[in-house]
């Protein structure tokens, strides 16, 4: 009996932990995918500007996440 109550508090605490590492990390992973798009994008066509790239970036990240 003790061993299960041991299981099931590891599920969930390792449940509590993985959700919160979801939430912290959400919002890098996003950034992280946006930078090499620009840098991409800059590569490509030379006279598009960083704003102009980013803004491009953007819309086609949250497209495809939808």
């Amino acid at each position: 009996m003790k061993s299960n109550i041991k299981f099931i508090l590891f599920i969930i605490v390792a449940s509590l932990m993985l959700y919160l590492s979801q939430v912290s990390y959400k919002d890098f992973s996003l950034n992280k995918s946006i930078s090499a798009c620009v840098i991409a994008q800059m590569k490509k066509n030379n006279q598009l500007s960083s704003d102009l790239a980013k803004d491009y970036c953007e819309k086609e990240i949250k497209k495809k996440n939808k």
